[in-house]
């Protein structure tokens, strides 16, 4: 579908996609890339505010080297849930507080998504003549479900208790498995008692946005100067929201449709929104590359 809409198919086509990179600022290429490092950095910040307030023990730059080691293993595995995983293994394994680092990457990712689809819901109800479209109402809808049903297993754990209680006494091997989970929530309804915390964790998500729209302007004019920050504000959060659907592996496909679909719907064409998604997507190997070298580094336990 996306080389359709971008005209892939054509020489004409192929040949507007291979005009719009050859003409590429190179100045503002290497922005782009710096800029990348700094949205990693604000975003792993945030998750060290929420281990720091666990007293997990990690330094910030151990943290930091955890995030961009998640960021490789997101290249293979779905969206970002693979490498979120990973990331909270590793911590767990420096820590030895498996639970606790696992729901500080639940506590940073949920945050993160929330206030991704509050902000991707402003943006479509501000252009909803534009952005009335099956596709974009279809993954609202979905994220609204999925986050709804998140939070009431999480914060309202009697049907948890029960599918427990049940589960245990037909299965008795299933105990392990539950005692993990208890430990789990557990570990997460700590973060009750952060208010702080947890505000301090939505506003570094405000701010993580704001840069990952500047992110994304950056390299809109590498390619054309002509790009409109006001429309980039507009399409980030809503394509970022279509990126994170968990039915692609390291959001292959869901990235083109995204970059192309909305940025098509705010008039642009599909050569800028192709060359602009294949600059993102050189930057999501780059950290990924980052992560696969710092990985070997930071694999060893604390006190080993």
């Amino acid at each position: 579908m996306v080389f359709y809409l971008a005209d892939l198919f054509s020489a004409e086509g192929r040949q507007r996609l291979f005009d719009t990179l050859r003409n590429a600022d190179l100045q503002l290429l290497f922005a782009a890339f710096l800029l990348g490092v700094l949205i990693n950095m604000v975003s792993a910040f945030k998750w060290y505010l929420l281990t720091r307030s666990q007293s997990l023990g990690a330094g910030y730059w151990r943290i930091f080297a955890y995030y961009l080691v998640g960021q490789f293993y997101n290249m293979f595995l779905p969206t970002s849930v693979g490498g979120d995983l990973i990331r909270s293994y590793e911590l767990g394994r420096f820590t030895g507080r498996q639970a606790d680092s696992l729901a500080s990457v639940f506590v940073e990712r949920y945050t993160g998504v929330i206030t991704l689809l509050f902000v991707a819901m402003v943006a479509v109800l501000s252009q909803l003549a534009r952005f009335n479209q099956q596709f974009i109402l279809f993954t609202l809808g979905a994220f609204v479900l999925g986050l709804g049903v998140i939070a009431w297993l999480v914060f309202d754990q009697r049907l948890y208790h029960v599918v427990r209680d049940f589960t245990q006494t037909r299965f008795a091997a299933s105990k392990g498995l539950f005692l993990k989970l208890d430990r789990l929530l557990a570990s997460i309804d700590a973060y009750k008692n952060k208010p702080v915390t947890i505000a301090v964790a939505f506003l570094n998500s405000l701010l993580f946005y704001f840069v990952a729209v500047l992110n994304v302007l950056i390299c809109a004019w590498v390619f054309s100067p002509e790009v409109l920050f006001v429309d980039i504000l507009i399409a980030t959060p809503i394509i970022m929201l279509i990126m994170n659907l968990p039915i692609s592996l390291g959001n292959i496909g869901l990235m083109e449709v995204g970059y192309v679909s909305v940025l098509a719907l705010l008039g642009y064409g599909a050569e800028l929104a192709l060359a602009i998604m294949v600059l993102m997507r050189l930057k999501s190997v780059f950290d990924a590359a980052l992560g696969g070298l710092l990985h070997p580094i930071f694999v060893t336990k604390k006190h080993e």
